[in-house]
């Protein structure tokens, strides 16, 4: 129980960085075309 438990926190961690890190880079990829259209 005590394995699957931290597999889970794992999992959800690994989640929760590839999110973070997919969202930085369409945040930044929306500011270089919007400072390249100005």
């Amino acid at each position: 129980l005590k394995a699957a438990k931290t597999s889970t926190t794992l999992h959800s961690g690994l989640i929760k960085t590839y999110l973070g890190s997919f969202a930085l880079s369409i945040f930044i990829i929306i500011l270089y075309m919007h400072g390249t259209n100005q």
